[in-house]
């Protein structure tokens, strides 16, 4: 029962330290990209979403949030709603070109 327990500890344990790098290197991501927003080498990403959703066909469809961010790329995948289907529109966060699209 002891063995038990303590191996289940251990394996915890070891769960959890393995999402650590994972979080910090997101949260090193973010801070850079803060940082990047601040000095003008990137677009901030309100002013993209904006942007994308202004522009056919994308006017028409219903931003669904929730975006991601490519750091080493530095591209932006925003979804949207194109009737029953998500479209995922990739965007350079340097000058806000879209760069692909997938559907």
């Amino acid at each position: 029962m002891i063995r038990t327990l303590i191996l289940s500890a251990a394996a915890s344990a070891l769960m959890l330290t393995a999402g650590a790098p994972a979080a910090a290197r997101g949260d090193r991501d973010q801070d850079n990209l803060r940082e990047a927003a601040a000095q003008g080498q990137v677009i901030p990403l309100g002013r993209l979403i904006a942007d994308v959703k202004s522009r056919p066909p994308y006017n028409d469809m219903t931003y669904l949030g929730g975006p991601q961010f490519d750091a080493r790329r530095m591209i932006y995948a925003l979804k949207f709603m194109d009737g029953s289907q998500v479209v995922v529109v990739y965007v350079d966060a340097r000058t806000g070109r879209i760069v692909g699209r997938k559907p």
